[in-house]
């Protein structure tokens, strides 16, 4: 399955959301870093190791062969056991105008075939060269936000934006859910779903021990996984992949429209 996280505006945690979730997601999964603005994750929980292959590299190597066969090889591990994968950002930001997002969103799509979701990491929604295909071909949206009143605001004008790029994709304006980080601050998760008219998939704290060890590279502690962060994130990746899953298996089995309207709505942006 392929799920798409972005978000309104500022930054609410997408990355360490994106991250907690990757390491916590109950079968093979692979972060990947597609913010045009460029990739997190290596210079923070990566403390500064310099990117192997990733994003850049894999749109190069593409041209000469399918994109699908490339992806493996320009993936790094997140934990030991290799259940969780990075697929790296892009270092330079002006590199973005080089990928082929409609193709790589059916390459990340089709991962379903090797037993393999993707947690996809758009980052700011209206970022220049936004990818939009993405969003398109994902099994879920999850909009992440906050639960301050400025964070939710920019949220709901958001929500009319997503959903002008999603109702005639095969996901749809149903795919959309929201991942609301520091709950209570002051709004209720169910406050937070209940103003923006759409489910709520999670919820993550606001750890201030666990979080610098996925956005800053702190030492992780022999307590990291039994974090306030840690479990809410497991909470969270369980109830995120059967929200997906459940979408997954009604889009495989409703017949798609094969008429000219259809295939002329299914291109890339």
């Amino acid at each position: 399955m392929l799920i798409a996280l972005t978000s309104a505006k500022g930054s609410p945690g997408v990355t360490t959301g994106g991250l907690a979730l990757a390491l916590s997601w109950p079968r093979r999964v692979i972060l990947a870093e597609l913010d045009p603005a460029g990739g997190e994750v290596l210079a923070g929980y990566g403390r500064a190791q310099l990117p192997v292959g990733g994003l850049g590299e894999l749109a190069f190597a593409a041209r000469r062969g399918g994109l699908g066969q490339q992806l493996f090889a320009h993936l790094v591990r997140l934990d030991g056991a290799g259940r969780a994968l990075l697929l790296p950002g892009l270092v330079e930001p002006g590199a973005a105008r080089g990928i082929d997002w409609t193709r790589l969103a059916a390459a990340l799509a089709g991962l379903d075939e090797q037993a393999t979701d993707v947690l996809a990491d758009c980052g700011r929604l209206r970022a220049e060269r936004f990818p939009i295909p993405v969003l398109q071909r994902a099994a879920a949206v999850v909009l992440v936000t906050g639960s301050t009143l400025r964070a939710v605001h920019a949220a709901k004008l958001s929500i009319a934006e997503l959903r002008t790029l999603l109702p005639e994709t095969p996901a749809g304006g149903g795919a959309l859910c929201a991942l609301v980080v520091g709950p209570g601050e002051p709004y209720t998760a169910g406050e937070v779903g209940d103003a923006l008219g759409m489910p709520v998939v999670g919820a993550l704290p606001r750890d201030r021990k666990a979080a610098p060890v996925l956005s800053d590279g702190a030492p992780a502690g022999r307590l990291f996984a039994q974090s306030a962060l840690l479990r809410a994130a497991r909470t969270a990746a369980a109830d995120l992949a059967e929200f997906a899953a459940a979408r997954h298996d009604r889009l495989a089995a409703t017949p798609q429209p094969t008429s000219a309207s259809t295939a002329g709505s299914s291109r890339g942006r």
